[in-house]
Protein backbone atom coordinates (compact mmCIF):
# COMPACT_ATOMS: atom_id res chain seq x y z
CA UNK A 1 0.00 0.00 0.00
CA UNK A 2 1.62 3.17 -0.88
CA UNK A 3 1.43 6.14 1.59
CA UNK A 4 2.27 9.76 0.71
CA UNK A 5 2.49 13.08 3.20
CA UNK A 6 1.42 16.37 2.32
CA UNK A 7 2.95 19.24 3.71
CA UNK A 8 0.61 21.59 4.30
CA UNK A 9 2.75 24.36 5.11
CA UNK A 10 4.36 24.24 1.85
CA UNK A 11 0.65 24.47 0.18
CA UNK A 12 -0.16 27.66 1.58
CA UNK A 13 2.93 28.67 1.12
CA UNK A 14 2.27 27.86 -2.85
CA UNK A 15 -1.00 29.48 -2.69
CA UNK A 16 0.26 32.56 -1.66
CA UNK A 17 3.08 32.13 -4.01
CA UNK A 18 0.55 31.75 -6.86
CA UNK A 19 -1.44 34.75 -5.58
CA UNK A 20 1.73 37.28 -5.38
CA UNK A 21 3.01 36.18 -9.25
CA UNK A 22 -0.42 36.81 -10.62
CA UNK A 23 -0.44 40.33 -8.90
CA UNK A 24 3.12 40.49 -10.08
CA UNK A 25 1.93 39.70 -13.59
CA UNK A 26 -0.53 42.00 -14.18
CA UNK A 27 1.51 45.00 -12.50
CA UNK A 28 4.29 43.99 -15.29
CA UNK A 29 1.91 43.89 -17.98
CA UNK A 30 0.25 47.58 -17.07
CA UNK A 31 3.80 48.71 -16.27
CA UNK A 32 5.21 47.81 -19.85
CA UNK A 33 1.56 48.97 -21.63
CA UNK A 34 2.10 52.22 -19.87
CA UNK A 35 5.77 52.81 -21.46
CA UNK A 36 4.72 51.67 -24.52
CA UNK A 37 2.18 54.17 -24.91
CA UNK A 38 4.23 57.02 -24.29
CA UNK A 39 6.35 55.91 -27.58
CA UNK A 40 3.12 54.95 -29.85
CA UNK A 41 2.68 58.74 -30.99
CA UNK A 42 5.92 58.57 -32.60
CA UNK A 43 5.25 55.64 -34.82
CA UNK A 44 3.85 55.58 -38.16
CA UNK A 45 0.88 54.20 -39.26
CA UNK A 46 1.99 50.87 -40.58
CA UNK A 47 4.12 50.30 -37.82
CA UNK A 48 1.01 51.51 -34.90
CA UNK A 49 -1.39 49.03 -37.39
CA UNK A 50 1.32 46.33 -37.06
CA UNK A 51 1.63 46.65 -33.47
CA UNK A 52 -1.97 46.74 -32.82
CA UNK A 53 -2.64 43.71 -34.29
CA UNK A 54 0.24 41.64 -32.52
CA UNK A 55 -1.25 44.02 -28.95
CA UNK A 56 -4.43 41.98 -29.69
CA UNK A 57 -3.00 38.64 -29.42
CA UNK A 58 -0.61 39.48 -26.48
CA UNK A 59 -3.03 40.79 -24.53
CA UNK A 60 -5.63 37.96 -24.93
CA UNK A 61 -2.35 35.04 -23.86
CA UNK A 62 -1.13 37.77 -21.08
CA UNK A 63 -5.23 37.62 -19.55
CA UNK A 64 -4.72 33.67 -20.34
CA UNK A 65 -1.71 33.55 -17.98
CA UNK A 66 -2.93 35.63 -15.32
CA UNK A 67 -6.07 33.53 -15.38
CA UNK A 68 -4.16 30.17 -15.53
CA UNK A 69 -2.40 31.55 -12.65
CA UNK A 70 -5.61 32.45 -10.80
CA UNK A 71 -7.28 29.10 -11.62
CA UNK A 72 -4.26 27.32 -10.27
CA UNK A 73 -4.21 29.69 -6.85
CA UNK A 74 -7.55 28.45 -6.39
CA UNK A 75 -7.32 24.98 -6.82
CA UNK A 76 -4.52 25.03 -4.36
CA UNK A 77 -6.92 26.60 -1.93
CA UNK A 78 -9.61 24.04 -2.32
CA UNK A 79 -6.97 21.23 -1.78
CA UNK A 80 -5.95 22.66 1.11
CA UNK A 81 -9.34 22.71 2.36
CA UNK A 82 -10.66 19.45 1.11
CA UNK A 83 -7.56 17.92 2.47
CA UNK A 84 -8.44 19.55 5.89
CA UNK A 85 -11.75 18.89 5.73
CA UNK A 86 -10.66 15.06 5.18
CA UNK A 87 -8.21 15.28 8.42
CA UNK A 88 -10.88 16.65 10.59
CA UNK A 89 -13.34 13.77 9.35
CA UNK A 90 -10.72 11.20 10.00
CA UNK A 91 -10.16 12.72 13.71
CA UNK A 92 -13.60 12.81 14.57
CA UNK A 93 -13.99 9.30 13.81
CA UNK A 94 -11.73 8.05 16.47
CA UNK A 95 -13.70 10.43 18.68
CA UNK A 96 -16.97 8.15 18.36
Amino acid sequence: MSTYVVNMNQVEYVVGEMAAISNRLQETLSQLDDGTKQHLSEWSSDARGTYDAAKLKWDAAAADMVLQAQNATTALGQIHEAYHAGERHGVSLWAQ
